[in-house]
């Protein structure tokens, strides 16, 4: 046994060191037990505080609007009369009807609608890759600079208004505190 005083090994059966001449065990009284202290179980929960606006409105009811109801009645109003084609042009247009869908998602204050219109927005970056290409295709074979060719300026007239769209669902306060989070 050791002395729990000075350290010195001591006989087993020494109450006191024979070497510091001191108590050779120290005891210490067990801890009071602690307070218990009781808590009310109606302890009100606080909820973060939603500053802004929620809900589906302002900008975010007219995009939902356009892709819903206005864009499929552009695309109706520009259907071609030979039924033939009807098959390439739902192709060529799948992205709208995409859109629809997504639009009605969004309206609906579904949280999945913004990883759907995260999709939407891919499928139309691809669109826009494939309709550059296409520009830059048919500039090449009529000697032209792909500026000129009409169908460029409706391409980049398409990026400007998704980037602005985009840049809308990424820093929007009503977007957050209706779905939870942005794009």
């Amino acid at each position: 046994m050791f002395c729990a005083r000075c350290g010195e090994q001591i006989p087993d059966a020494s109450e006191t060191c024979p070497l510091c001449g001191r108590e050779a065990s120290i005891h210490i009284d067990p801890p009071a037990p602690l307070p218990t202290v009781s808590h009310p179980r109606s302890a009100a929960v606080t909820l973060p505080v939603i500053v802004g606006p929620s809900g589906v409105g302002g900008w975010l009811l007219f995009y939902c609007i356009f892709l819903t109801i206005l864009g499929p009645l552009v695309v109706v109003m520009e259907l071609p009369d030979d039924r033939s084609l009807l098959t390439n042009y739902i192709f060529e247009h799948f992205s709208m009807l995409y859109g629809m869908v997504v639009g009605g998602v969004l309206w609906m204050q579904r949280p999945i609608g913004l990883l759907l219109l995260r999709i939407y927005y891919m499928i139309a970056g691809v669109f826009v890759l494939l309709r550059i290409l296409n520009a830059a295709l048919a500039a090449m074979r009529t000697h032209q600079s792909i500026f000129l060719m009409p169908d460029f300026a409706t391409v980049l007239q398409f990026t400007g208004f998704t980037l602005v769209w985009i840049a809308y669902f990424r820093r929007s306060a009503r977007v957050r505190n209706t779905y939870g989070a942005n794009l």
